[in-house]
């Protein structure tokens, strides 16, 4: 798969983080934009209204982040299909949200997900993805995107702008607390820490994303419970 040289589309790519005007899917935003193309980010579309206002936007690539756990993934998929998307600019990456004990495994689901968004900005065309929600696997893989690209600048802001204030874990204070934050600070989040690691290793050697990546589990050096995202009112 080709990679894409992200520094040199910076100069042609504006970033923003307002919602979608002309959607109507809950915490859809623009997570990075060139003059030809846009990524977003969101919810799972929740009918065939809510894709149609995508595909009117221009969006022509899906990518689906999320195991199909009542069969809703293929029926999205035979949905946009339906509306006129191609089976190949639909990509399926079944990327659990807890208990992520296999690294190799999360880290190389996770590297596809990122070559689909960067394949899709490399031939300016317009990408949509998510989880169910549409918080903590796509918030996790819209800070990683964004580190990537050069959005952020370090892994605090990267949390902050887009994983906590996106409803990442406790950034949602309505998410229960024992079901849902707790098992995702056990494994997502230190999975989300190592794969910081892992881009910027692969950037400091000069290397685009590749699955042999994932060969070598890195060891965190951090604290974790300083990425925690704080509920609204304790802000």
């Amino acid at each position: 798969m080709k990679t894409l040289l992200i520094p040199a589309l910076l100069i042609l790519a504006s970033v923003t983080h307002a919602a979608v005007e002309g959607s109507s899917i809950s915490n859809a935003h623009i997570i990075y934009e060139t003059e030809e193309a846009q990524i977003i980010r969101g919810k799972a579309p929740a009918n065939k209204i809510q894709f149609q206002e995508l595909i009117d936007l221009g969006v022509t690539e899906f990518l689906i982040f999320k195991m199909d756990t009542k069969g809703e993934v293929e029926k999205e998929k035979a949905l946009l299909q339906n509306l006129g998307i191609t089976k190949s600019s639909i990509t399926h990456i079944s990327f659990p949200w807890k208990d992520l004990h296999d690294f190799q495994s999360a880290c190389t689901m996770t590297i596809q997900a990122l070559q689909t968004i960067e394949e899709a900005a490399q031939r300016n065309r317009s990408l949509y993805f998510h989880c169910t929600v549409g918080e903590d696997r796509t918030g996790y893989l819209a800070g990683l995107w964004g580190l990537w690209a050069g959005t952020y600048s370090s892994v605090p802001e990267s949390v902050e702008k887009e994983l906590c204030a996106r409803g990442y874990e406790a950034g949602n204070p309505g998410k229960p607390y024992r079901d849902v934050v707790l098992k995702i600070r056990e494994t997502l989040t230190p999975t989300y820490l190592k794969m910081v690691m892992v881009l910027s290793e692969a950037r400091q050697r000069g290397k685009g994303l590749d699955e042999s990546l994932c060969d070598k589990e890195p060891s965190l050096k951090v604290a974790v419970n300083k990425y925690y995202c704080k509920k609204v009112s304790d802000r």
